[in-house]
């Protein structure tokens, strides 16, 4: 029984493996968007599939804060900036 199973898939890949020798045209714009399909879909499985969930860009050390001491530097209330 399985033999025979395996019989039948290995003639369906057979058939469909020839059915490809067919030559077609593609415009130059149907290629470029498949391949940017491709690499597109390729980022986003990948992206889903890796082992670390989330992503940091960056050392993540607090540079980006504003004021690095005391919240006594606000350079509003001083007149000599005005």
């Amino acid at each position: 029984m399985i033999e025979n199973y395996i019989s039948t898939i290995s003639k369906k890949i057979e058939k469909t493996w020839k059915s490809l020798d067919t030559k077609i045209t593609v415009n130059k714009r149907e290629l470029v968007l498949g391949i940017l399909l491709c690499t597109l879909i390729g980022i986003v499985i990948g992206a889903l599939f890796s082992p670390k969930k989330r992503i940091t860009i960056g050392s993540n050390n607090a540079n980006g804060t504003l004021s690095c001491c005391d919240d006594d530097d606000d350079y509003d209330d001083d007149e000599d900036y005005e």
